[in-house]
């Protein structure tokens, strides 16, 4: 099912992101864990997908085939310092979830996604 949000966007639950690209959630998860995959949460805490990362899922999977790993994927998909504000709104979307959250090993497993985040974008502003 194909979601809409208030401006007309077209979003994707994780589940149905799997099911049209024929990979496994987990593969979606592991995407976006990598920040290879773009995504929004809904209030519920829902993780959506713009159905854009429909092409980006198989774009990463015909490199897999050619023998690429998912860190050259990564550097080939998003150069670094290519979308600084995407990065800022996944660590502020990161940070409200911390925030609302009280499941410590989600809390502890956001807090260094997002350290790895941030020391990459100190990186790029020196």
């Amino acid at each position: 099912m194909v979601w809409r949000d208030e401006i007309g966007k077209d979003l994707l639950k994780i589940g149905e992101l799997a099911r049209l690209t024929g990979v496994t959630n987990r593969t979606i998860d592991y995407y976006t864990n990598m920040q290879i995959l773009e995504f929004e949460r809904t209030a519920s805490n829902y993780r959506i997908y713009d159905v854009a990362m429909i092409e980006r899922v198989h774009q990463i999977e015909e490199l897999k085939a050619q023998g690429k790993h998912l860190n050259e994927i990564r550097q080939i998909i998003i150069p670094e310092g290519s979308d600084m504000q995407s990065q800022i709104k996944t660590l502020e979307q990161d940070i409200k979830h911390i925030i609302e959250s009280d499941n410590l090993e989600q809390i502890k497993q956001l807090a260094m996604k997002d350290l790895a985040v941030v020391k990459a974008l100190l990186l790029l502003l020196h």
